[in-house]
């Protein structure tokens, strides 16, 4: 059986010759039954602090979870946009690299085909210097020709007028 306070207080002992003084005993009776009350109410206070201690540890437990559950929640949806972000960004360096490819490409296809129209144009520039430097040829050619008749025929006359002059010279003017 627990004794309360209140049982120690009313507590009573029978008499008994060469006995304890009944003053004393019921002073230390309710001297131990104020300190039994103390403790009872300390204990009590105790026990409602661990409660509410209990009460908080759980409140932190959830919020704990809750936080981590949310942490987790976030990191997954951190992690799926990043992978989606990463397949954008391949997505687009693949895009950027077939258009570099493609640019380079039509790049190649303009060069060549520069290429082919300055080789064609060279080729009518170099027929066409020939075709002169052959006309300037058969030019050079006819008017060497024309400068060997002149000579003959300057020699030709010379030598007409020479024959003439001796002639002419012993000829008598008189």
């Amino acid at each position: 059986m627990q004794r309360t306070p209140d049982m120690l207080r009313e507590q009573r002992f029978k008499g008994k010759l060469g006995g304890f003084d009944k003053e004393e005993v019921l002073q230390f009776l309710l001297d131990v039954a104020d300190d039994l009350e103390e403790l009872i109410e300390e204990n009590s206070l105790l026990k409602s602090q661990v409660e509410t201690a209990r009460e908080k540890q759980k409140s932190l437990e959830d919020l704990f979870l809750s936080a981590k559950q949310f942490t987790d929640d976030k990191i997954k949806t951190a992690e799926l946009e990043a992978k989606e972000l990463l397949s954008q960004a391949h997505l687009k360096v693949s895009e950027l690299d077939n258009a570099a490819q493609q640019t380079l490409a039509e790049a190649q296809q303009k060069a060549s085909e520069i290429q082919a129209e300055a080789s064609e144009k060279a080729d009518e520039i170099l027929q066409d210097a020939q075709k002169t430097k052959d006309a300037l040829e058969t030019e050079l050619a006819a008017l060497r020709e024309k400068k060997n008749l002149l000579f003959t025929e300057l020699q030709s006359i010379l030598d007409s007028y020479q024959n003439w002059i001796r002639e002419t010279r012993y000829v008598d003017t008189r």
